[in-house]
């Protein structure tokens, strides 16, 4: 994918879209990906953000090693999913406390999410951005067995977090932190071979693909704001769409 449609791409996220509206250009910040799969996420802020520091950490090998040949000028990491993630950073002598942590897509897939975010909150010194699925009816399922995808060839876990255990779990780590929450509102169960609790098949559980911003140093403190915002339907190139066109009928 061309920069132009990249930049498009990753801007009609609620999540990304919530990092640049706070996300300062004027400094220059550490920034920590966790689970930054093959390096796409780094391209976008060398585009938009040059002055970012970038590291990026993910527990699949061959990720890592394609995201080092893709950038070689970048910092990937291997991390250890048994590790905490403050220890993750000490043992690959990283910023133990990086400004901005980012996490798209990366704790509905964890075993204890709860454990994980903490994590999260753990290491960072200014905002924590995460993309995670939660629902607004109806208690969280932590059973993988009960809530999972197959997924690059095996189960894995698909936790959808109850929205406000979410906000009172993070807000009882951090009280003085601003909580926003961008909500786009879709029915998870019965899509991309996920395996799910059966309320979750139903649009009045209000499962949902959320964006979510804890920000440790603000003018709001103790302030929560929770909205419904969809992500944006991608306007790619003409001549991106045609090619992808021509790569479809062709068979590649």
């Amino acid at each position: 994918m061309d920069n132009r449609n990249l930049v498009r791409y990753y801007e009609s996220f609620n999540d990304v879209r919530l990092l640049n509206e706070r996300l300062d250009r004027s400094r220059r910040v550490t920034f920590l990906e966790v689970g930054c799969a093959t390096g796409e996420f780094y391209r976008y802020l060398r585009i938009r953000y040059p002055q970012v520091g970038y590291s990026g950490v993910d527990i699949s090998r061959s990720a890592i090693a394609r995201a080092q040949e893709k950038y070689p000028r970048a910092r990937f990491f291997l991390s250890d999913p048994n590790v905490k993630m403050a220890d993750v950073l000490k043992q690959l002598s990283m910023p133990e406390n990086p400004q901005v942590v980012c996490a798209k897509d990366v704790v509905h897939h964890q075993t204890n999410p709860w454990e994980f975010v903490t994590q999260l909150l753990d290491v960072t010194s200014e905002a924590l951005i995460m993309r995670v699925r939660t629902r607004d009816v109806g208690q969280t399922v932590t059973d993988p067995e009960l809530s999972c995808q197959y997924h690059y060839d095996g189960w894995m876990p698909y936790i959808v977090m109850n929205l406000q255990e979410l906000i009172d779990h993070i807000t009882g780590q951090r009280p003085r932190c601003e909580l926003v929450v961008y909500r786009n509102h879709v029915v998870l169960g019965g899509r991309e071979n996920r395996f799910l609790p059966k309320e979750c098949y139903f649009p009045e559980t209000g499962t949902a693909e959320t964006a979510v911003g804890v920000f440790l140093k603000t003018e709001h403190p103790g302030r929560i704001s929770v909205k419904d915002r969809k992500d944006q339907d991608v306007r790619y190139s003409l001549d991106y769409r045609l090619k992808n066109y021509a790569r479809r009928i062709l068979g590649n």
